[in-house]
This record gives C-alpha cells, sequence and structure tokens, in this order.
C-alpha cells in the first residue's frame, strides 16, 4: 500500500473509532466543574456555536485547569480545547491551547490537517517565540487561510521524503524544533538570530504548496522549483516585520533564500538549518525503508524514483 492510501485509511479509522472536537473552551461556567461525587464536566463551543459537555474524571479535569492556569491570555487571543473522545463517550485525550485566530479561521485548517498533534505543536511554537514582532509575523502567516490550508495537508514530496498527506507540515516541525535545539546550545547567538533560525526553519519549505497536491506536482510545479514561491508567500507579512523590525526581515529573507551554493551562509543559524532539513529527510527515508520490515533487520534498500538508498539501522 503506498504512504497516501495507508495514511488515509489510518485517518479513516482514528475518526471511526470515536469523534475529535475542537472549539472555544468553556471550562468554568456556572454548571460545570466538579460535583460531590466526583464527576467532572468541561466544555467547548464548535464551529456552529453549538455547546458540547464532556464528561471527564478528576485527574483530567486537574490537568486542564492546571494546563488553563498556565496560560497567560492576552485581549486578541482566544482558548481552545480540543478532545478525542471513544465511541463510549470516554476522553481519550485533549489539548488545550490559544491563539489570535478566531475560530472561524482556525476551523478550515483544522479540517484540513490530517495530524492534529502536529497542528498543537505548529500553535504551540508560534506562540512559544519571545520576539514581539517576529511572533506578529508568524501569527500573520497563520491567518492566510489558502496557505495554511494547504500547508497542513499537502506531503513534502511526491515520492521522496514525508510523501503522505500532512508530511509538509511533519517536515517543517521537524526542521524548526531541531533548529531550536541546535542554535540554543550555540553560545554568542542572540535571541533574535536563534527566534529567526527557527522561523526560517519552520517555513522554508512554504513555496511547496504551489507546486505540491495531495497527489502529484502542480502543472506549476512540473515548471518551477518550490523555493521560487517562497518569498512571494510570505510578502505580506514580511512587509509587516519589515515596518517593526527591519534588520529581523532582512535577516529572515536571507535565511529563507540560502543556498549552499551562495558560498558559506553569513549566519551560523543558517547551518543549522541546512542540517536539520537533512536530518529530518534521512529519518523520514529511514522510516519509509523499514515500515514493513521484522524489528531483526539492520539493512534495507528503497527505491526513490531514479535513486536507490542503501540504509542500516542497529538493534
Amino acid at each position: 500500500m503506498n504512504p497516501i492510501m495507508l495514511y488515509n485509511q489510518q485517518k479513516r479509522l482514528q475518526v471511526g473509532n470515536g469523534k475529535q472536537l475542537i472549539g472555544y473552551a468553556g471550562i468554568f461556567g456556572q454548571d460545570l466543574g466538579c460535583t460531590d461525587y466526583g464527576c467532572c464536566q468541561v466544555s467547548l463551543v464548535d464551529q456552529n456555536y453549538l455547546t458540547h459537555y464532556i464528561q471527564v474524571d478528576n485527574q483530567d479535569y486537574s490537568d486542564i485547569n492546571e494546563r488553563y492556569e498556565s496560560l497567560k491570555l492576552q485581549n486578541n487571543e482566544s482558548l481552545y480545547l480540543w478532545i478525542e473522545q471513544g465511541t463510549d463517550g470516554a476522553l481519550l485525550n485533549w489539548r488545550l491551547f490559544k491563539s489570535t485566530l478566531t475560530l472561524e479561521q482556525l476551523f478550515p485548517i483544522y479540517q484540513a490537517c490530517y495530524d492534529f498533534d502536529s497542528l498543537y505543536q505548529l500553535f504551540e511554537l508560534v506562540e512559544s517565540l519571545k520576539v514581539i514582532p517576529l511572533r506578529m509575523f508568524a501569527r500573520e502567516v497563520l491567518m492566510d487561510k489558502s496557505l495554511m490550508t494547504a500547508f497542513v495537508s499537502i506531503p513534502a514530496s511526491k515520492r521522496h521524503h514525508h510523501s503522505f498527506p500532512g508530511g509538509l507540515l511533519m517536515h517543517s516541525l521537524e526542521c524548526a524544533l531541531m533548529t531550536k535545539q541546535t542554535v540554543e546550545s550555540i553560545i554568542n547567538i542572540s535571541i533574535k538570530e536563534k527566534e529567526v533560525a527557527v522561523v526560517a526553519a519552520l517555513f522554508h519549505d512554504v513555496g511547496k504548496v504551489k507546486t505540491l497536491g495531495l497527489t502529484q506536482h502542480t502543472s506549476t510545479g512540473r515548471l518551477i522549483d518550490h523555493e521560487e514561491f517562497t518569498l512571494m508567500l510570505l510578502a505580506d507579512p514580511l512587509n509587516t516585520l519589515q515596518e517593526y523590525w527591519k534588520e529581523g526581515a532582512e535577516t529572515l529573507q536571507y535565511l529563507l533564500t540560502w543556498t549552499e551554493k551562495q558560498g558559506v551562509c553569513r549566519f551560523v543559524s543558517g547551518n543549522a538549518i541546512k542540517m536539520a532539513d537533512q536530518l529530518s529527510t534521512s529519518a523520514s527515508l529511514r522510516s519509509m525503508a523499514f515500515q514493513d520490515k521484522p524489528e531483526y533487520f539492520h539493512f534495507s534498500v528503497i527505491n526513490v524514483g531514479s535513486n536507490r538508498y542503501f540504509l542500516n539501522r542497529l538493534n
């Protein structure tokens, strides 16, 4: 079974085993909370403005309450609750997070994504940015509906690494998080440069929303490389960033467009992005090579287009 068919089947099975809901969190309503009998409820308001009441145990309620206390909402932010229930209505999983997007803006992106945990990590990463102009830039990118619905749904490649629906988001997050880990270990790099590198890693492949569909290259993608679309797609957020932080905008544009053909990267953080990209790609290829192999197999071969890869693992 090819990766796209397998991924779609997994998604259908997940939805069929229960249901998922997302909406504005309404956790501490007058009739909510824990009763004397140990029964707790939380609620959310969905995209149709219907209120759903979900029964949870004391531990889940306590954990949700603790998470709520840790989120410091600003005036322009909304609190969201995502829950997954089993067929019996029992709570299987939950996420509480904040965003400046309205539910009307968020829901189409949620519908388009294939893996909610990846989408959740995306919002968490954006909201973790300490440099305010950079966080504003990332938030503005998230508000672009056509860009984001493609970004969270398409594969990262046709037959190469992360070649399944949602693969682009997964690869982009891996690159951003690995870049973050690397730059944080390097001394004498400012928090500003570190976070610009993380954002550049997150959106380094954003041009693929123009060149890739769910199963094949677009007509544009057969003619033009995805790198050519990066700055065009991010033009409006970059213009906003330029107004508030000129040096940051220039550095971000440089890191988004730098290639090894241009020689040594002027920012050491650019090398971290390149290494993260290569590592994420290699890990995906290894996963593809060994996905149908027993645990005791330590060697595998995978053919991707005209290329053949020989891969090993140590068990």
